[in-house]
């Protein structure tokens, strides 16, 4: 298609007035991105008029901007037209695009918007034609006939015979070096000298279940992969979350499947890209600016250009490593950036991972999500005989305990490659594992505290800092308490002396002369808790900076705790498996129960407008404001969890949590009256409106795409598959039960209402245990602080 016919169709449905040179520079402004607009600067008023009208090739103009376009630009600049213009454009240009429609209009546009400058440009199966070199005839060895060309009465070898440069990959550089890169790992035995990876690393399997931490029920049959590649993956999904828990192995699974991938490449023809989500900023473009900028790290020659034509393609395979470490102000742009990404650049493969998140991935309603497992027994017994540790002997009576007992006793430490590995290392300086987990991470400290190096098992080096490791702990606590309230997990050299500096005001170390560079050369050189990589400072795993923060904030002033708990109620970014304030409980029980839970659960129960009955369904308001009856097989259902972080974590170390119990209440039949949502099973490729595009006619669908059967509400049923299939089969539905509706209309309620006010009723037994809980301690408290004796017996 000519640009020509491109520009003015488009200009029949969305110039709505207005120079045909300003529309048309627009236009390319849509698909350009911010460093090539200066380049449409140098074109005037008539060339655009030119363009439009055909006048004037778009040739030049192509060339110059090839490197710079960026077909989520242009789609995003068309979806911002109301929905009825995609309508307009699928009919326009219905006939240049056989698959278009009003769903996929932007994303269609743009694919042959890029195919139009890039054929201009003379880009597109033109590969540049490199001088074919003269051959002098040898009439010793002469040269084969059919490999030689007269051209202007020279003789040439024909292309054949000539370097094959252009089929090199542009990524090749790329590959070799950050195979290189990933090839060895520092870790925390072998923090001085780098490891060959497939000598410290056994593969997790990966599990796609139905049940996770958020409650989130999906509808996919289990599947385990063991020994995974990136070609197991892309047979269940394009698109991947792996799910772990901090030190399983995430990263060290991911950089598995990039070593595992690019060593077959020149092959398969797929390039993987490892990225790491954690440079994820505020700052960054999009997706495409972010692939281009991670991969220039090791290769700056590299075009953002050949990026784009690799994703057109379908090329790539993108590795996200850490999408839990972006910062939570970057982290809702980067989720838009990627679903714009995937529908301007569907079909490359995308596995990202991260730690299980609050909203457990919502938004990737394209994604699966595969959790990966704990190293089983065998596994854990594999590793550690791979480990090259500095005592044979310690090592194999670690060993041997393993397999008796520890891995049983200490399962949630034994089945993380990361906590198995101070396992060992606490074992063999104190002979046993402590079974808490600060008390774990305190002895791992003193541990990592003691050792010279991995070599020789010995304290002989003296900190950087001249401190002891109890005093060293005191300081590290504190910065590590700052920096996990501020969500920062790596630093350079003047960020870290920023933290450190507030930490050291007016201490005696900073009277002694100490200086923040002191600490980070101890943290990084002698106690392995950070590690450098470049310019970049990490903590070796984020648990220690948990663990630390826990200790600090475990021995603040009894007044600052409650400030400390106000702190934990309102944090946003909370992740399911941070510790931090279960350390803190273990350390100190008593006294986060008098000035954290107290004065927490005074405001809770005795604010309330109401007193009597209507009190507690002012709580249900407030802490359960949702609740959910289930009938059938449905695709999504919700454990049922208060709203509250502080009253989770009172039900939770006080055994009251009863919302479990709540599948097993029998509802009166008013439950019905309720708003319901009706589940049916489909085919799979036919759950949404592209598989309705893919088979334009039901003759041509073959029985094997109908195998795979999937679950979804009934309001979202394409309106298509009548038609094709009929009307599904209905397997279940939810019954939405909300707080407000039954106390505005309790009348109307009546029936249910009775239900949920029922003494035996897990919410309502709940919420009376927690009551005389804050009555017991409010009695213990107020009785302490009317004694003056040294105890109270």
């Amino acid at each position: 298609m000519q640009f020509k016919d491109f520009i003015q169709k488009l200009s029949s449905v969305i110039r709505a007035g207005g120079s045909t040179d300003k529309f048309t520079r627009s236009i390319f402004e849509a698909i350009v991105t911010e460093e090539g607009q200066p380049i449409l600067d140098e074109y005037k008023k008539s060339s655009y008029k030119g363009f439009y009208n055909g006048s004037t090739s778009i040739r030049k103009i192509s060339q110059k901007i090839n490197a710079y376009i960026d077909p989520m630009e242009f789609a995003d600049y068309i979806n911002q037209f109301p929905d009825a213009v995609a309508g307009n454009l699928s009919n326009v240009f219905s006939a240049d695009i056989p698959d278009i429609s009003p769903y996929n209009a932007a994303e269609k546009l743009a694919e042959l918007f890029v195919e139009i400058i890039t054929e201009a440009a003379g880009l597109q199966n033109k590969p540049t034609e490199k001088p074919l070199p003269p051959i002098i005839m040898d009439a010793e060895h002469g040269i084969a006939p059919d490999l030689a060309v007269y051209r202007d009465g020279v003789l040439y070898m024909d292309r054949i015979q000539q370097d094959n440069d252009d089929c090199v990959s542009p990524f090749k550089n790329y590959l070799d070096k950050a195979v290189s890169y990933y090839s060895t790992k520092k870790t925390l035995l072998y923090a001085e000298k780098p490891h060959p990876f497939y000598e410290l690393y056994v593969c997790n399997t990966v599990k796609y279940h139905k049940y996770r931490n958020s409650g989130t029920n999906d509808t996919k049959q289990e599947i385990t992969i063991e020994n995974a590649t990136i070609e197991k993956l892309e047979t269940e999904s394009k698109y991947i979350i792996i799910e772990g828990i901090g030190g399983i192995g995430k990263s060290m699974f991911l950089t598995h499947l990039f070593l595992s991938s690019a060593q077959n490449s020149e092959t398969s023809g797929i390039i993987p890209l490892f990225l790491s989500l954690k440079n994820y900023k505020d700052t960054t473009d999009n997706v495409v600016d972010f692939i281009w900028k991670s991969v220039c790290e090791y290769d700056s020659a590299i075009s953002r250009k050949a990026i784009i034509e690799a994703l057109q393609n379908k090329e790539l395979v993108l590795l996200l490593d850490g999408y839990d470490e972006i910062q939570s102000s970057a982290r809702e742009s980067f989720q838009s950036d990627l679903e714009a990404f995937i529908k301007s650049y569907n079909g490359n493969t995308i596995i990202m991972t991260s730690r299980p998140i609050y909203d457990s991935f919502v938004s990737f309603s394209k994604f699966s999500v595969f959790d990966i497992k704990p190293l089983t027994k065998p596994q854990a017994l594999e590793l550690v005989g791979k480990l090259e540790f500095w005592d044979d002997v310690a090592k194999n009576n670690f060993m041997k305990a393993l397999d008796s007992k520890l891995y049983s006793s200490h399962w949630e430490f034994a089945s993380n490659p990361l906590l198995l590995t101070i396992m060992l290392m606490t074992y063999s300086a104190f002979g046993e594992v402590p079974a808490k987990m600060h008390v774990f991470y305190s002895k791992a400290y003193e541990t990592m505290a003691r050792l010279h190096d991995a070599s020789k098992g010995s304290f002989k080096r003296p900190l950087h800092t001249n401190l002891t490791p109890e005093e060293f702990s005191k300081y590290f606590a504190e910065f590590c308490a700052r920096t996990y309230r501020d969500e920062i997990l790596e630093f350079d050299e003047r960020s870290f002396t920023a933290y450190m500096t507030k930490v050291l005001r007016g201490s005696t170390a900073e009277s002694s002369g100490i200086t923040p560079h002191d600490f980070l050369l101890d943290l990084t050189d002698n106690l392995c808790i950070m590690y450098r990589e470049g310019s970049t400072y990490y903590f070796i795993h984020r648990s220690f900076q948990e663990y630390f923060a826990a200790v600090h904030f475990s021995s603040e002033y009894d007044a600052k705790l409650t400030r400390i708990g106000n702190f934990f109620e309102g944090m946003k970014n909370r992740n399911y498996t941070d510790k931090t304030f279960d350390m803190m409980y273990d350390m100190i029980p008593d006294k986060v129960e008098r000035f954290i839970f107290l004065p927490f659960l005074e405001k809770l129960l005795t604010g309330y407008s109401q007193k009597g009955e209507d009190e507690y369904w002012e709580f249900l308001e407030n802490q359960y404001p949702f609740l959910n009856y289930e009938e059938g097989e449905v695709g999504d259902s919700y454990l049922l969890s208060p709203q509250s972080f502080l009253y989770k974590a009172i039900i939770k170390f006080k055994n009251m949590d009863y919302a479990f119990d709540i599948d097993s209440v029998e509802w009166p039949s008013q439950i019905y009256d309720l708003p319901t949502q009706n589940w049916v099973r489909v085919y799979s490729e036919f759950a949404e409106d592209d598989g309705f595009l893919k088979y334009q006619d039901p003759a041509d669908i073959d029985e094997s795409v109908l195998d795979d059967t999937t679950l979804i509400p009934e309001e979202q049923l394409p309106y298509q598959y009548d038609r094709y299939f009929g009307s599904p089969d209905s397997t279940g539905l939810i019954i939405e039960i909300e707080i407000y509706e039954l106390r505005k209309y309790a009348y109307k309620y009546r029936e249910i209402r009775e239900c949920m006010e029922d003494t035996d009723f897990p919410l309502m037994r709940e919420f009376l245990e927690v009551k005389e809980y804050y009555k017991k301690l409010k009695e213990k408290t107020e009785k302490e602080d009317a004694s003056d004796d040294l105890f109270d017996d």
